[in-house]
């Protein structure tokens, strides 16, 4: 018996692009970096972009965000041409995405409640009375307790730097949140409240996030959609499952290279708020 479209729900429309990269080509002298790369990311997903020494990660990440011009194809970030829009156009898309950088990049002579107020001054024209509330909103977000934005960046350890870094890359409420190695030189326990805290981010406010990582139990605990870059292009695409079974000697190597953690975070779980060194 056909179906009764009077009664069955119609199927949703896919989720919009946020990320639409065509024919990215980028060298450095000789060496070929990316060679035709394309990628989509659409709106609400979490995804671990993962690769080879020298495979162009962190190099795609600043194509997307306008910090390095790709010698071919284009680029857009939320439906905006990065490198042909005209500048207004640019400066409204970038209050719309956050991007921590792998060591942070705080201002380390400002305090943390300075260093996630500077966007709000920059961008916003709001009484000092909300910029303060909405810092010490992004801090809670962030899962600081209220008097680490007192503290100088060299004062805290390296989890609440991370941390730190996240709340300013909220302060203006993105859409899309870029992070790269962010749990890079984080014990084991820091780095899994970290990756639970992303899990919230995505899940529970409904922020897409794209993240460059090397850590398998960031891929095992929360990523749901893994794209692997090689030989100059994306080589595999789709959930851990499929990732895992294809053909490829770097994938294969990688991922049989060591089992992931018994405490990656579970994505339900909320992001705990620190008050010591995680």
């Amino acid at each position: 018996m056909s179906a009764d479209p009077r009664t069955d729900p119609a199927p949703s429309a896919p989720a919009e692009a946020v990320i639409e990269l065509r024919g990215v080509g980028t060298r450095f002298g000789s060496q070929v970096v990316h060679d035709g790369l394309d990628l989509e990311i659409r709106r609400g997903d979490l995804v671990a972009l993962i690769g080879g020494s020298g495979s162009g990660k962190s190099v795609l990440l600043r194509e997307i965000i306008g910090l390095h011009r790709p010698d071919a194809g284009e680029v857009r970030l939320l439906g905006t041409d990065v490198w042909r829009a005209p500048q207004a156009e640019l400066s409204a898309m970038r209050r719309r995405f956050g991007m921590m950088f792998q060591e942070g990049a705080l201002f380390s002579s400002l305090d943390v409640a300075t260093n996630v107020a500077t966007p709000l001054r920059e961008h916003l024209d709001l009484p000092e009375a909300i910029v303060e509330r909405l810092v010490r909103l992004r801090l809670a977000l962030a899962g600081l307790p209220p008097e680490a934005g007192a503290k100088l960046p060299s004062q805290l350890s390296g989890g609440m730097r991370k941390r730190a870094a996240i709340a300013r890359a909220l302060a203006l409420e993105p859409e899309v949140l870029f992070l790269d190695e962010p749990t890079s030189g984080l014990d084991p326990i820091t780095a899994r409240a970290f990756d639970a805290l992303l899990a919230f981010l995505n899940r529970d406010l409904g922020i897409t996030v794209l993240v460059v990582t090397h850590d398998l139990d960031t891929l095992f605990g929360i990523a749901k959609r893994i794209v692997v870059l090689g030989r100059g292009r994306v080589i595999a695409d789709g959930t851990l499952d499929e990732v895992v079974q294809v053909d490829d000697p770097w994938i294969q190597s990688y991922f049989s290279s060591r089992a992931p953690s018994a405490a990656a975070p579970s994505p339900n779980r909320p992001p705990p708020v620190t008050r010591d060194g995680a």
